[in-house]
């Protein structure tokens, strides 16, 4: 892991509610695909990063709780996933990808 990258070992905090990692100037690299396994979460923050990559098509099948999803201003590609639409309880949310 090179600094200033989300550490994969967060996908091991399975009561984790809120992620809320926004606007830390150098982080980089792709999201953990490990935090779409936290099916405690409420909240996942992560805009105003250069996080890159793309977002997993099962995104909301481990995040029965999921209410608000921020991911505006970073570097992220290709299109918001499919399953989106499984995500019951999402409330808020941001997406943009340039």
């Amino acid at each position: 892991m090179c600094a200033g990258q989300i550490p994969e070992e967060i996908g091991n905090l399975l009561g984790l509610e809120l992620l809320n990692i926004q606007a830390i100037k150098g982080l980089i690299g792709q999201i953990p695909t490990l935090i779409f396994n936290i099916s405690s979460l409420k909240t996942i923050a992560l805009s105003s990063n250069s996080l890159s990559g793309s977002l997993p098509n099962d995104i909301c099948q481990h995040l029965p709780k999921l209410e608000v999803l921020y991911l505006s201003r970073n570097e992220l590609s290709g299109k918001i996933p499919f399953g989106m639409g499984k995500c019951n309880n999402l409330k808020k949310y941001a997406f943009k990808y340039f």
